[in-house]
């Protein structure tokens, strides 16, 4: 593989089956931005949030973490040098500014904040460097050229299922995470708590390598640089699949980014989008395909080490998360 002339990225959020079936929209929210940077290339800014399913107007605090998350990133780079120090007060800085904004909110909608609850994912990813920050569950996976895929940190959680933090909570701050990395980060990932079951290994506490080599290899294949709405449209019709709501109920949320050119096709791959799945086998005289494609990105428990690919396992409770 070789790395292309940019970033080609694509982002989705979509409802679970559990809030489609009770009325409820989506708590989930994600935003990424492309920011002119020096000769080294452009900027790449994502942000995810998870609403908090016991608070009201989580979707609403969701989707201004992730604007504000966004617009303080932009002012941080454009104030300060891309080749200057990066530090965890960047981090401690950015997420005080999300949490200022969620209290302005709250206050002007004579709300408590925790009505607003939602977690935090954001990676700055730059050529040489990249910062990373995290308040809760859900994950960010980052790859080499060799397609090894590993979570930055783990997702966090309380002592019981679905338990996990906010950064609405009054201690939020001192379960901020923060990491920056000086290698090359060639290809990142953010995914909500609706889907880590499915990308991680809890055993391992690794990534799960099937789920994410399909997705990239189909982005990389794309030929232009930038968000195409072609990919965003697959990726909503994946992420909204049985193959994908079979293995859980909650809301989902992904984004995907590379600045890698594929040097090889992949077979079933189309012009029209993602298609994640592997494609099935001929079919073996009976009419039905000799392989199950969902099967394969998603094996059972024991097959391929871990407890991420249990379908099993992967329903979640329909409530969403809970404050720790």
């Amino acid at each position: 593989m070789n790395e292309s002339d940019g970033w080609r990225y694509v982002h989705a959020s979509v409802a679970g089956v559990a809030h489609l079936a009770e009325g409820i929209g989506c708590q989930d929210a994600c935003a990424a931005q492309l920011l002119p940077g020096p000769e080294s290339g452009p900027v790449l800014v994502l942000a995810a949030t998870d609403g908090a399913g016991s608070a009201s107007l989580s979707g609403v605090g969701a989707e201004l973490a992730c604007q504000t998350l966004l617009v303080e990133c932009a002012a941080w780079l454009a104030a300060a040098p891309i080749d200057g120090d990066w530090t965890p007060t960047v981090a401690e800085k950015l997420f005080q500014q999300v949490r200022n904004a969620l209290e302005r909110l709250a206050t002007d909608m004579e709300q408590p904040i925790r009505e607003f609850a939602c977690t935090l994912l954001g990676a700055v990813v730059t050529t040489g460097r990249a910062l990373f920050l995290q308040i809760g569950d859900g994950a960010i996976v980052v790859g080499t050229p060799d397609e090894d895929y590993r979570p930055v940190f783990w997702p966090q959680g309380g002592e019981y299922a679905n338990e996990t933090y906010f950064v609405t909570d009054t201690d939020a701050a001192a379960h901020l995470e923060c990491a920056i990395l000086t290698e090359p980060i060639v290809e990142i990932a953010l995914l909500t708590d609706g889907l880590q079951r499915l990308a991680l290994h809890y055993q391992t506490r690794q990534a799960h390598q099937p789920f994410f080599r399909p997705l990239f290899q189909r982005l990389r294949e794309h030929p232009e640089p930038g968000c195409p709405t072609v990919l965003v449209t697959a990726l909503e019709r994946l992420l909204a699949s049985p193959a994908i709501n079979q293995r859980t109920h909650d809301d989902k949320t992904l984004i995907l980014a590379t600045r890698l050119a594929a040097t090889r096709s992949v077979e079933g791959a189309t012009d029209t989008g993602i298609d994640p799945l592997p494609p099935a086998a001929a079919p073996n005289g009976t009419g039905e395909p000799a392989s199950d494609p969902a099967r394969t990105l998603y094996p059972t428990a024991g097959e391929d080490g871990g407890e991420a690919a249990s379908p099993e396992s992967a329903l979640r409770d329909e409530s969403g998360d809970e404050a720790v």
